[in-house]
């Protein structure tokens, strides 16, 4: 019964120093360190460290060390803390030190380690591995945390502490603000005063009562609720300026691993499928932690599109033409999209929504591919194309009649043979599903040859009977000119179809 009573005692009293701290601040996190101190020549053990909090709450040290550097960055001692303290009020301090402290000084450390040392000449110390740092002398090391220029370039003199200034703000209280990761500007040279867990505090506030409103946070913008894609974006703002913020994020419900994220927003990348919880809490200037504010969400990757557009060139140059610049209008099947254009083999570049216009082509034949890729970046695999022939007309060179030569004679001129006209007399249904078409056509005049041109492809040679390729289901239009005497047809004739696949012959069985 004795050993049950001692257990009930204990847990109350736990429950009672629990229910004392607000239970954002109940931590380790708001400590800094307060004072510094080799040890002298005459009492070599009585090296300690002193910490201060800055908030209350911060008792709950068990488990979390003190790191001891030497001047080069090695580490030569960790020294952790086998349970919590029981004193938390703000600006009470915790003392962890050498063997010989108690005996130098009359105060006990709350924790006493025989193999505790640090180097006057030059070495650094570190609280909760990133919480807060301190490094002096010939210093040249790296910590977790920044500690900027070592403080007492020469080391810490016989006999003397570092202790840190706490000038800024209330200059009788320690705050975050007197921390400035530098620390030649937060700590000076000072006669040791340690001060253990159980030693009375003496700082005092100043000015107004201090803050004691925690800040609460508001997300502006998340991710859609169930969402495609493997990426969440977060933007946030807390209702106190100036607070800093901490995030987490887990599968399911339960996030409690917070970690520092910046006030411009928090991305995750490589979400699987599932249910995800994410939370942000700020914490002010004063120290004032709030409750986090969380939001859930799905994400659910078959939503994503994964459908390439379609791309449709609108007007292009005539062919032949007969200038020199040719413009190209092409719209997507996707709202929102944009484009990528290339001519005559170059790589792909991107190109207007509005359209393209291309100068100073050179007389020959030319290629146009444009393609588009939606919001999602699917790309077409298809890109629709173009081919032409520029004709431009070269002016002639200025004409020098020669001295004294008699003018020529105005030659006659050549007679021109009217253009040929061209007729299609067989051609495909308008709906077909012939992949392989064949069309017949005539011309007006005797002895003329045919070019035909399939989908705005450049016209090429033929002859009646003419057979296409193997089409795509879907809509197709053939151009057939007449060629005689070196004049072609201004307008040839032309046929439009659709080209029907199996899945609209089983459509209209049904």
């Amino acid at each position: 019964m004795g050993r049950h009573r001692i257990l009930l005692v204990a847990l109350a009293s736990l429950a009672s120093l629990l229910a004392a701290v607000p239970a954002a601040q109940a931590s380790f996190h708001f400590i800094s360190i307060r004072e510094a101190y080799p040890g002298s020549a005459a009492s070599p053990d009585s090296g300690y460290v002193e910490l201060q909090m800055y908030a209350a709450g911060q008792q709950f040290v068990g488990g979390h060390a003190l790191t001891v550097y030497d001047a080069g960055g090695s580490v030569t001692g960790t020294f952790t803390f086998p349970s919590n303290l029981p004193n938390g009020a703000d600006q009470q301090t915790i003392l962890i030190g050498d063997s010989g402290v108690q005996g130098a000084f009359g105060v006990a450390p709350d924790l006493s380690d025989a193999g505790f040392a640090l180097a006057a000449a030059g070495g650094a110390a570190c609280w909760g591995g990133t919480v807060d740092c301190v490094s002096w002398g010939g210093f040249t090391g790296s910590t977790q945390s920044p500690t900027g220029t070592p403080a007492d370039a020469g080391g810490i003199p016989d006999g003397m502490a570092l202790r840190r200034s706490i000038a800024p703000g209330c200059p009788t209280l320690l705050e975050a603000a007197d921390d400035s990761n530098g620390s030649a500007a937060d700590f000076l040279d000072a006669t040791p005063q340690p001060r253990n867990n159980a030693g009375a505090i003496v700082e005092t506030v100043c000015g107004p009562p201090p803050d004691t409103t925690p800040p609460s946070v508001t997300i502006d913008s998340h991710p859609a609720d169930p969402s495609p894609g493997t990426s969440a974006a977060f933007k946030y703002h807390a209702s106190e300026a100036g607070s800093s913020f901490e995030c987490s994020l887990a599968a399911g419900a339960d996030a409690d691993n917070f970690s520092f994220c910046s006030s411009s927003g928090k991305t995750y990348t490589g979400l699987a499928d599932g249910p995800y919880t994410f939370r942000v809490r700020a914490t002010d200037a004063a120290s004032n932690q709030g409750a986090p504010t969380a939001f859930e969400w799905t994400v659910d990757n078959s939503l994503a599109d994964t459908t390439p557009p379609d791309t449709a060139i609108d007007s292009a140059p005539p062919d032949p033409s007969t200038s020199s610049t040719a413009f190209f209008a092409y719209h997507s099947t996707e709202p929102g999209s944009r484009f990528e254009c290339r001519l005559d083999g170059a790589a792909f570049a991107a190109c207007a929504a509005g359209g393209i216009e291309y100068t100073g082509l050179a007389n020959g034949s030319h290629s146009f591919l444009v393609r588009a890729i939606d919001p999602s970046d699917n790309t077409d695999p298809t890109p629709a194309g173009y081919s032409f022939e520029v004709a431009a007309p070269t002016p002639p060179p200025p004409f020098i009649p020669p001295a004294a030569a008699p003018p020529a004679p105005a030659p006659a001129l050549a007679q021109i043979a009217p253009p040929p006209n061209t007729r299609i007399v067989i051609e495909p249904r308008r709906r077909t599903r012939d992949r392989t078409p064949t069309l017949r056509f005539r011309a007006s005049v005797g002895g003329a040859r045919f070019q035909c041109s399939v989908d705005r492809v450049r016209f090429r040679r033929c002859r009646s009977p003419y057979t296409t390729k193997r089409l795509r289901p879907g809509r197709h239009r053939i151009r057939v000119r007449a060629v005689a005497g070196g004049v072609v047809d201004p307008t040839p004739a032309s046929s439009a179809f659709r080209v029907v696949g199996r899945r609209h012959r089983r459509a209209r069985r049904r």
